[in-house]
């Protein structure tokens, strides 16, 4: 059964995009926003990444620290 419908897409970066239901999928984006605001937006997310993936090593390294330490406490 094909599904002829299609449906506009709004996202909230400000790009539109446009999909119709057939057995392919057509996909249309339009940029709507300055380029300089978008590598600000990227910069920001780049740092966030960042700074999840420095905490979550030095959670790691504090959680085998304490396995370490478990494990000379009990004697293995």
């Amino acid at each position: 059964m094909k599904n002829n419908k299609k449906s506009n897409i709004k996202m909230s970066s400000g790009c539109s995009a446009q999909e119709s239901g057939s057995s392919t999928t057509n996909i249309v984006i339009t940029e709507t926003r300055n380029k300089k605001v978008e590598r600000n937006a990227s910069m920001d997310v780049d740092q966030c990444a960042e700074a999840f993936i420095t905490n979550f090593r030095k959670q790691l390294l504090l959680q085998r620290l304490e396995s370490i330490e478990n494990m000379l406490s009990k004697g293995l």
